[in-house]
């Protein structure tokens, strides 16, 4: 079968009409792959047709990774399209392959699966009170020596958080998709898995949220495109 020929006709002919009602705005060369936010490259889609052009699209590009969890995420976090099972187990194989391989997180970051918070160990520090104003004055604002770093070059950012920041991309499209969700409903959209109260492993999501909700778009930051 010509996935690509099947792709090709379905937005071929949503840039040759007008829909009435709800639509879904799809990218025709994902962003994934290069592809822009201009016109030219966007077309309005009904939900079935945006859900059977992510399917196409792993069909195309089985070993695409990033285009498996885009479709992912519609099977799990789209309202106005019904779940295919066949589709979606699909999917969560393709997806369960890739990460038995090097791309799993725990595989770059072992303790991520671990609870190894110290929430008994007790800490004592000796600073007076005064001597506690001078340290926080000197790290409001730009006087912190780490206010103007992007957590990605950040002196304690991990293999694991530079992973998912080099996602930023795609994982600001999915925020913006699913009504810009909290980052612990990101996580597990992210992640087909629940919420996990590990630091190391919520913290990079966490942070991205707060950027996204600030205005920050990774495709507009020179930095975070130089980085990728």
């Amino acid at each position: 079968m010509n996935y690509q020929k099947i792709y090709d006709n379905i937005t071929r002919r949503g840039q040759n009409r007008i829909l009435e009602g709800y639509s879904e705005k799809h990218h025709i060369v994902p962003r994934c792959m290069g592809g822009t936010d201009d016109a030219t490259n966007l077309v309005s889609l009904t939900p079935e047709e945006h859900y059977l052009c992510h399917l196409l699209l792993v069909k195309i590009h089985p070993n695409n990774i990033r285009l498996v969890r885009a479709a992912m995420f519609m099977v799990s976090a789209n309202k106005n399209q019904q779940r295919n099972n066949k589709a979606y187990g699909w999917l969560k194989r393709q997806y369960s392959n890739y990460m038995r391989g090097p791309n799993n997180p725990q595989k770059l970051n072992p303790r991520s699966g671990e609870r190894h918070h110290t929430f008994n160990r007790t800490i004592e520090f000796n600073f007076t009170k005064e001597g506690r104003k001078i340290l926080a004055d000197k790290m409001i604002g730009d006087k912190n020596p780490m206010s103007k770093i992007k957590p990605w070059n950040h002196p304690r950012a991990t293999d694991y958080s530079k992973s998912v920041w080099k996602q930023a991309d795609e994982i600001y499209q999915i925020w913006t998709d699913n009504n810009k969700p909290s980052y612990c409903k990101l996580y597990t959209l992210l992640n087909s898995k629940c919420y996990t109260n590990d630091s190391k492993v919520i913290g990079p999501y966490m942070n991205m949220v707060k950027y996204f909700r600030s205005g920050w778009v990774p495709t507009a930051d020179i930095e975070w495109t130089q980085y990728k």
